[in-house]
């Protein structure tokens, strides 16, 4: 694993544990009426954010070389189902329902994490 990729990562996963972390559940925004960021999982939430961000720019940089390596039709399913994915997390946040809010999460998990690395093993 290269130096930027290994800081990246390193970034990444102390923002989860930050947001895995006990916390006193005063919240600073409130998604709906049992959802909400309290400070501590709003700074975890940022460094990963920030991560999925520049990852982003990653795979839009190296997108060519991702839809070879997939296939046109491969790729634009995985897109199409990821934000699809992410329109469940929003949709499951507003109406209060868990079930679809953690299927949605772990779709857009997985996609987002073949992404990122077919990304990374694409051969210019």
């Amino acid at each position: 694993m290269n130096r930027p990729l290994l800081i990246l990562t390193t970034i990444f996963l102390a923002g989860l544990i930050i947001l895995l972390l006990p916390d006193n559940n005063d919240r600073i925004i409130s998604l709906n009426k049992i959802h909400g960021p309290s400070l501590q999982d709003l700074v975890g939430l940022v460094l990963m954010v920030s991560i999925w961000l520049a990852s982003c720019l990653f795979v839009v940089k190296k997108w060519p070389q991702v839809v070879k390596r997939l296939g046109r039709s491969t790729a634009y399913f995985l897109i199409l189902l990821y934000l699809l994915s992410l329109s469940g997390v929003v949709l499951a946040l507003t109406m209060s329902v868990d079930l679809l809010l953690w299927i949605s999460i772990t779709i857009a998990v997985i996609i987002n994490a073949s992404v990122i690395i077919t990304a990374i093993r694409a051969k210019e």
